[in-house]
């Protein structure tokens, strides 16, 4: 699942898919660590979210480099500025050495770190791929639209 072709969007039912589980665990609530993380909002699909997570999964296990920071010094801000994609924060989860999508979310669930970045609330899409072993999911809030008042 999530296993695809550089930057082809994976079917719409494995999206469902993913986004379903998450959400389930947004929406509920978490307990992570000794911190109980109550309901969020759920987040959305966001498929440049997806491309930089898809790129990056790909760099790791070309590389077999697992970090949240790239052997020439990007990070998650760095990839998403050189896309051109405009955000207002984000957060990144990685997983290395899991096959299946719910073993990854569990090993997520269980780490309290990971568990409160899929529990936080400020982020309203998400991006997730998988290569090879490599996990990468990917969160944002993107910036508010600044509405001007027109002159009445």
């Amino acid at each position: 699942m999530l296993a695809t072709a550089a930057y082809a969007q994976p079917s719409q039912g494995n999206i469902y898919r993913v986004l379903g589980e998450i959400n389930m665990v947004r929406t509920s609530g978490c307990q992570c660590g000794n911190q109980w993380m109550p309901p969020v909002q759920p987040v959305e699909w966001n498929h440049e979210l997806y491309k930089v997570s898809n790129k990056y999964a790909r760099y790791m296990a070309a590389n077999k480099h697992f970090d949240h920071v790239s052997k020439s010094g990007e990070d998650l801000g760095d990839r998403l500025n050189n896309i051109g994609y405009d955000w207002a924060k984000i957060g990144e989860n990685l997983g290395v050495g899991y096959d299946d999508f719910f073993d990854v979310l569990e090993a997520w669930k269980e780490s309290p770190s990971h568990c409160k970045m899929l529990m936080d609330a400020d982020m309203t899409d998400m991006g997730l791929s998988k290569h090879k072993s490599y996990w990468v999911q990917s969160f944002s809030k993107e910036p508010m639209s600044i509405v001007s008042a027109s002159p009445q």
